[in-house]
């Protein structure tokens, strides 16, 4: 190819083979410098690799990304530069528009010198890094239910191409109808596996109108992370955007619609308005949803903000708290004694909640034995409010701060990350009662009379 502008081919600096830096992933430094080598650095830091996959397979291409994100790019060196010429390695500073004269160039090269993809078997560089040995099923582990569909009216309603893209919701990444689908109708890959690093993976296919989520956090009982190895997961098929390229209108709406009286004509009134961001209060984008399976796990919505937006997605809550410490069982002990927790959510869990409610367990004990994932918007009761509030007040939005509430009433220290925290080594009913008069004032329009 000889030398090229730069950014002819995308967004990099050079080709040049190096050592994977230690500093990427120390637990595992050995043995990446020992079967890998970078080959191409991209500019926010990340670094693909060419990785040995054992003695009978190609060399794989892996993205090394530089928030430790680790993902199979191509089974192959061949497979990569044919996925570059096209504009598909899903590496955004390769596919940009801006390089598709130098990718033509490529795709012509590739010709000439008869480059073809070798047969391979695909490659999950997360779980090869990970040790690659899958996980025996602890014995207290619950049994993963295969999620079984059964279609409400409105699903019927979906034409054939939207209906089996629904049916696909909350089924495992690994199920032959998903494998049949991304593969043969899509003529895309099946993520592997995601990791606590890479929790999701986008398979966008445009011509097809379609774009679909994996993800293994769906923060919703039915649908409980699956193990891999020891720091991957089996994914779900968590979500998808539907777009035009579909070929086919949703509930008889057309993708071209310009106002929300066209829908409303077609659908009736809106189910709801809600804010185009979390942090905005005017309610501006009407939806209208709909359950498509008896279960109500999985849900179509359509909304309209200037232009139609279609999504298929399973039912899944919003983390208030991903890893639980002594706030997380102040606030729960809290809202144990307010009526502000969903009670009907902890069936297994009644004689402790009764425990919290007397005072007799404090919110740590129930946080460790019943919020194992962490504590969700939805463990809330379900009232008008209460849960945007909540999100807000958690995430540190529009004025409202767990954090700074707690450091007012408790005062505040150094905490081990750099930032200030608050003074409290303990969610006893002394300190529950202390920081009351606060928390009511920021929940008193939903607390229990």
């Amino acid at each position: 190819m000889g030398q090229q502008l730069h950014g002819t081919l995308g967004w990099f600096d050079a080709l040049v083979a190096e050592a994977i830096p230690k500093e990427w992933n120390p637990e595992k430094a050995d043995r990446l410098r020992r079967d890998a080598f970078a080959f191409l650095s991209l500019p926010d830091g990340s670094l693909l690799a060419l990785v040995n996959t054992g003695a009978k397979a190609p060399h794989a291409v892996a993205l090394l990304g530089s928030e430790g994100e680790a993902r199979t790019v191509a089974n192959s060196l061949e497979e990569f530069l044919l996925l570059w010429s096209r504009g598909e390695t899903e590496i955004a500073e390769l596919d940009d528009e801006e390089g598709a004269s130098g990718r033509k160039a490529l795709a012509s090269w590739l010709k000439a010198k008869k480059v073809k993809a070798p047969k391979a078997k695909d490659f999950d560089f997360a779980a090869w890094l990970d040790g690659d040995a899958a996980l025996p099923p602890p014995a207290e582990a619950p049994a993963v239910a295969e999620h079984t569909f059964a279609p409400t009216p409105v699903m019927k309603k979906l034409g054939p191409k939207t209906q089996r893209l629904a049916s696909l919701l909350g089924r495992r990444a690994d199920a032959p109808e998903v494998i049949a689908y991304v593969t043969g109708v899509l003529g895309k890959k099946v993520p592997p596996s995601t990791s606590e690093n890479n929790d999701s993976v986008n398979v966008e296919a445009a011509k097809h109108g379609v774009e679909l989520v994996f993800s293994h956090d769906i923060l919703n009982d039915a649908f409980p992370p699956i193990p891999k190895t020891s720091k991957t997961f089996i994914p779900y098929v968590c979500s998808a955007w539907v777009r035009a390229g579909i070929g086919e209108n949703v509930l008889d709406v057309p993708w071209k619609v310009t106002t929300e009286a066209e829908i409303t004509r077609l659908l009736g009134p809106p189910t709801g308005r809600q804010a185009a961001f979390a942090d905005e209060d005017e309610l501006t984008v009407a939806y209208w949803t709909w359950p498509l399976d008896t279960a109500g796990h999985v849900w179509l919505e359509l909304s309209f903000e200037e232009s139609l937006t279609v999504t298929l997605a399973v039912k899944s809550a919003g983390a208030l708290v991903r890893y639980p410490d002594v706030t997380t069982g102040l606030f729960v002990g809290y809202a144990v004694t307010r009526g502000l927790l969903d009670t009907s959510r902890f069936p297994a869990h009644r004689a402790l909640l009764a425990a919290v409610e007397t005072r007799e367990a404090k919110g740590s004990e129930f946080v460790k034995q019943a919020l194992a994932r962490g504590l969700w918007d939805d463990h809330l009761r379900d009232v008008p409010g209460l849960h945007e509030v909540a999100w807000r007040w958690f995430h540190n939005m529009n004025g409202l701060w767990i954090t700074a509430d707690l450091k007012k009433t408790f005062g505040k220290r150094a905490g081990p990350f750099g930032h200030d925290e608050p003074k409290l080594d303990d969610d006893s009913w002394d300190a529950v009662d202390k920081a009351a008069p606060l928390l009511d004032k920021r929940f008193a329009a939903w607390i229990a009379k």
